[in-house]
């Protein structure tokens, strides 16, 4: 054949654009149809080049590594529109997808101008197709052009082909196309084939800056597997048992049913009753007549435990592999229909006529290699994305498929069955226990008033038995001071009972007490201002003493005639201190005592005893306390002195309180506790403090009895 440098084509420009746009609807359509030439020519890899910068002038590259066109190729076939290729006896023609001979036209689709290079036998040609100016009678025709003109975004790898074709579209619009879509829509470019059927690998790169280094990724399907709560494959081994989960969740309205694990349903064609995926059947061929075929289903279908991204998200979180992806631009629940490794169908299920609600919720990837056979009318339309007529291989597939999906859609039914009984359990459960407690709070409101019914009549008998005390008591007063009256016992100080000289003795002591006090505090601020505090401790320990001692004489002013405490060294300490507490009164503060009537005897010095009681008395009272209690352990021989009041949360270390200097009032000395410690000490007696968010307890340990 004599070689021309240019190839004209058979149709019209006008005819080519019109049956272009009948074709494609979309970008993606058109370039999986020159992917699919690609592997029609036996091409085991084919790349994909977006070059997207300037968005509305693109680029594409659609590199493959197949037998190429030579010159005779381009010239009577590739220029021929309209060409069957499966009966032209060509190379590859079992493998070939398609038959019309219109798939070249994706590529006016695409754009106005591409350019076409060939290897093949050795030789390299370029050619251009440009159509800008073209007039819509004008006959398109491809330009040879120098091979350096076509200017290769991917040369390297073009030039590591021994044979194959690649395409280059300049000015292609991919407006609206966002980088973020792009694996999204390379899924959708995955399910125009069956990857591991095929024999190839497509692989697509996208560049959208200058400087970007160009890095090619294999397209892969990714298939929500683990989120299938049924599955169906016509044979075992058609999807790997991996990639399935044993159990999945199923949404419900309560969270404690949601997270329970439901177990997958794995069904086999012996499941579905009445199917045959394979057998012989007559159809018409081209010529009319009646002629038996071979026919067989064959893939997987399943139904999804939910169409929910957050929900199915939980499902396959343990696969990013395999995850259900449903959004603008890929959607993952539809049952894709392919012929020869093709899609021929995105979407079967409408053709179905199914409307149970569960029916959107169906995956699946079948082959029906039969609507395209060599010597049957070709039912599929002329952009392959769908099929036309009503023939009787349609009809056929729809009766195998209806049942497999009914049977997927009844698992799907019947689990959402048992989900929304064990909620209504759940509920009525909860309902039990609502009813329950609201007729528990009545009766304990009913118990509440008679309770209150029965402790106002106890108020009323207690303030009775009040009243009666109060007069037994003004009694035993009156009584108590005619017997002390006529006592012709001297108290150990006054050397008499006379009560004006007793007040007049207390109230010295008490200005006594206040000045040495507060001579005391000034002393303690002054030296700790200066850092000089330790240097006078001592002398401040000795005043602290001191005052407390006078305060302790003051209050036992009149107790000091008693027999408990008149010249004794060992003395019963228990009734000392009760003896001692009940001599005391404090407008805000409440002193409660424990005590057995078992004596407990110990050798102390009085006053002593009652400064660590004042001490403890006061400093209640400064941490705002208004009840404090002395309590006796008679088995463990522990005095336990409680206030309900917390240590102050400035104290990290509850033992530092005891520590000379140590303080968090604003005026204190940091003496008291010190002394209350040494004292004990002095007594061999051991002091604790425990302190909770409620109260604070020192627990004095006095020994053996």
């Amino acid at each position: 054949m004599i070689e021309t440098n240019s190839i004209p084509f058979n149709f019209s420009y006008f005819a080519l654009n019109l049956l272009g746009k009948q074709m494609y609807t979309n970008n993606w359509s058109a370039i999986s149809e020159l992917i699919a030439n690609g592997l029609d020519a036996g091409a085991t890899n084919v790349k994909l080049y977006i070059e997207s910068i300037d968005k509305e002038n693109s680029i594409l590259e659609i590199l493959d590594n197949g037998s190429g066109m030579s010159y005779e190729d381009l010239s009577t076939k590739y220029a021929l529109i309209g060409r069957n290729r499966r009966i032209s006896n060509e190379e590859f023609s079992e493998k070939t997808k398609g038959r019309k001979g219109i798939g070249k036209l994706a590529t006016l689709f695409l754009s106005k101008k591409y350019y076409i290079v060939s290897k093949k036998g050795g030789d390299e040609t370029a050619w251009m197709l440009d159509s800008t100016n073209a007039s819509d009678s004008d006959i398109p025709e491809l330009i040879r052009v120098d091979i350096n003109d076509v200017s290769i975004e991917n040369k390297s790898v073009w030039d590591s082909f021994e044979s194959g074709t690649l395409i280059k579209s300049v000015g292609v619009n991919l407006s609206g196309f966002a980088e973020g879509k792009l694996d999204s829509l390379k899924m959708t470019l995955a399910n125009y084939y069956l990857l591991n059927n095929i024999g190839a690998v497509i692989e697509v790169a996208y560049k959208t800056r200058v400087k970007q280094k160009i890095e090619f990724s294999k397209v892969s399907k990714v298939i929500g597997f683990k989120n299938l709560y049924a599955f169906f494959q016509t044979s075992e081994g058609i999807v790997e048992n991996k990639l399935l989960n044993d159990s999945v969740k199923i949404n419900a309205d309560l969270e404690q049913v949601s997270n329970k694990l439901r177990k997958v349903k794995k069904l086999n064609p012996s499941d579905i009753t009445k199917i045959n995926l394979k057998g012989k059947r007559k159809f018409l061929t081209l010529q009319g007549d009646a002629k038996e075929f071979n026919y067989e289903l064959t893939g997987w279908i399943g139904i999804h435990s939910t169409i929910n991204m957050v929900e199915a998200s939980e499902n396959t979180k343990n696969d990013p592999n395999n995850r259900f992806i449903r959004n603008t631009v890929y959607k993952a629940n539809q049952l894709r229909l392919y012929v020869r490794d093709k899609l021929a169908v995105s979407d079967f299920m409408p053709q179905l006529n199914n409307t149970q609600a569960f029916s959107n919720y169906i995956e699946g990837e079948i082959s029906f290699d039969i609507l395209d056979n060599d010597y049957l009318e070709d039912i599929s339309t002329s952009n392959r994305e769908g099929l036309s007529g009503n023939d009787e291989r349609i009809t056929l597939l729809i009766e195998l498929l209806k049942p497999i999906v009914n049977k997927l859609i009844s698992e799907r039914v019947s689990i959402g069955g048992v989900v929304r009984k064990e909620v209504e359990k759940i509920r009525q459960e909860e309902k039990k226990k609502l009813e329950r407690k609201e007729q528990l709070a009545e009766e304990k409101r009913k118990q509440a008033e008679e309770n209150k019914k029965i402790a106002e009549q106890q108020r009323k008998e207690a303030e009775l038995a009040q009243k009666l005390a109060e007069i037994k008591q003004k009694e035993a007063e009156i009584a108590r001071d005619v017997a002390e009256e006529e006592s012709k016992r001297k108290d150990v100080l006054i050397g008499s009972n006379n009560s004006a000289q007793q007040n007049l003795l207390a109230h010295e002591l008490t200005g006594v007490y206040k000045n040495i006090d507060s001579v005391n505090k000034k002393i303690v601020a002054d030296f700790k201002s200066t850092d000089d505090f330790e240097r006078v401790s001592e002398y401040v320990v000795s005043l602290k003493k001191s005052s407390g001692k006078l305060f302790t004489i003051k209050n036992q002013v009149l107790k000091l005639n008693t027999s408990e405490v008149k010249g004794r060294k060992y003395i019963n300490v228990k009734s000392y201190i009760k003896s001692y507490l009940n001599s005391l009164s404090y407008k805000n503060l409440e002193i409660i005592i424990d005590f057995s009537n078992n004596p407990h005897t110990s050798r102390v010095h009085i006053f002593d005893l009652g400064m660590i009681l004042d001490n403890f008395i006061i400093n209640a009272m400064d941490q705002l306390a208004d009840k404090i209690i002395f309590k006796f352990i008679d088995e463990e021989n522990k005095l336990v002195i409680s206030s309900n009041k917390p240590l102050s949360s400035e104290i990290v270390n509850k033992d530092d309180i005891f520590r000379l200097g140590f303080t968090t009032k604003e005026n204190g000395t940091g003496v008291g506790m010190y002394i209350i410690k040494q004292t004990c000490k002095k007594f061999k007696w051991e002091i604790n403090v425990v302190s909770n968010t409620e109260e604070t307890s020192f627990i004095i340990e006095l020994g053996d009895n």
